[in-house]
């Protein structure tokens, strides 16, 4: 990984397939993890439950103006990363859409009825993640209101 605050990265996305206990479910679909962050031992371990896929060559693009989605992110109690994934009733799997630490973003796309997976943001991308934060991030500023002299105007 780079030591500058680039504002991409890319990363595999591991996905498992298992066999639904639902009666109405053929498969349940789940995000494992990422690459880089999944060690071989994490990814045999993922093998050991399921069909695991794998979608290379995601992009995690960050923007400055979504630096307060991603404080917010990184000060939970566990930072996630989301997957995004077009629904497609002819496809077999999910197709991966998009990769983003943004959790406005993921939910703008769960209110439109993309299917969107999540999984923890692993340490490498907390610290990319941080430095980009770090490098952008201008909270608001407090700004203090005048209380409005209703009591007064109803004299006029």
């Amino acid at each position: 990984m780079q030591e500058n605050s680039s504002d991409h990265f890319s990363a595999s996305a591991v996905m498992l397939k298992q066999a639904s206990k639902h009666p109405w479910g053929d498969e349940l679909w789940s995000l494992s993890g990422l690459v880089p962050g999944l060690s071989p031992s994490d990814l045999s371990e993922i093998e050991s439950r399921g069909e695991v896929h794998i979608w290379p060559d995601l992009i995690i693009k960050l923007y400055p103006l979504h630096c307060d989605s991603y404080y917010h992110n990184l000060s939970s109690e566990q930072p996630k990363i989301y997957l995004v994934c077009s629904q497609d009733d002819s496809a077999m799997s999910p197709k991966p859409h998009l990769l983003t630490v943004d959790y406005d973003e993921a939910a703008s796309y769960m209110e439109t009825g993309e299917e969107v997976f999540n999984t923890a943001l692993p340490e490498a991308l907390c610290k990319w993640l941080e430095r980009f934060v770090l490098m952008h991030y201008q909270p608001e500023k407090s700004k203090k209101r005048r209380r409005q002299k209703w009591h007064d105007a109803d004299k006029k």
